[in-house]
């Protein structure tokens, strides 16, 4: 049976890129071996959409009154989808176009930056990238030193919060010396299961408490709980930097959209 290709879908492109049937028959690039599945790939786009950010949802729901809050949801919901959908259209087109991108790239995001706009679009990307990165990674290593320091100190043992914070920097950096997801593909499956549990647990503790919860009475919106809201939610969908690399690792790349 002869290998399926990693072009075979180019016909979608057909809108957008004349000619582009033509040259995906003349440049058929064989699907490349151990990479990510369709259900892996999905469960590392699950994995980092659904993180801490989601627990942090209903706060943010407070100061926005409800409504609002909830068609901001909405609205990012879609928003990302959308752009998930164009930069998987986008590294097709670059596969398709530059022989270079058909093998193992660990820059995607930064090199469709740069074939649209020029040097300047990979330079702005990874500004872009690097400040979500190191601004999500610290909101995470402040909230697991935080949560390993409340649960050590019920055992008598504490620790400053800043030392927590370097212990778990430590203890995270060999993570990072791994090359690209399909490398650690089960810390992935991890994070969606602990984030599944979290939040199985508080839809249980809610039901079971039900009976006892008392009506509470929201506050009108503000322009700060309207703009804190924003934050949070945004923070929530900010994994989109991530799309193309998960893309860049699946064996069809074709298939992410």
């Amino acid at each position: 049976m002869a290998p399926q290709t990693s072009f075979n879908n180019l016909k979608v492109l057909e809108p957008l890129v004349p000619g582009s049937s033509e040259k995906g028959q003349i440049t058929q690039e064989v699907v490349k071996h151990g990479g990510l599945g369709i259900l892996t790939a999905a469960i590392f786009l699950a994995g980092e959409m659904a993180g801490s950010g989601v627990l942090a949802l209903p706060a943010a729901m407070i100061g926005t009154g409800g409504w609002l809050g909830l068609a901001l949801i909405f609205l990012f919901t879609a928003n990302a989808g959308f752009s998930g959908t164009r930069l998987g259209l986008c590294w097709i087109m670059l596969e398709e176009r530059y022989e270079e991108f058909r093998g193992e790239v660990r820059d995607p995001y930064p090199a469709i930056g740069e074939k649209a706009v020029g040097r300047w679009g990979r330079i702005v990307s990874m500004i872009a990238i690097s400040l979500t990165l190191y601004g999500g990674g610290c909101v995470f290593i402040v909230l697991i030193a935080q949560l390993l320091g409340s649960l050590v100190a019920s055992v008598g043992f504490s620790l400053s919060l800043c030392l927590w914070m370097v212990i778990v920097a430590v203890c995270l950096m060999p993570l990072t010396w791994m090359g690209t997801p399909k490398d650690f593909w089960p810390i992935a499956v991890g994070a969606l299961a602990t984030t599944c549990i979290a939040c199985l647990l508080v839809v249980v503790t809610c039901i079971l408490d039900g009976n006892q919860i008392q009506e509470k009475v929201f506050p009108a919106p503000t322009a700060d709980g309207i703009f804190k809201a924003f934050g949070s939610i945004m923070f929530a969908y900010a994994g989109a930097s991530t799309f193309p690399t998960i893309q860049a690792d699946m064996a069809d790349r074709s298939k992410f959209n």
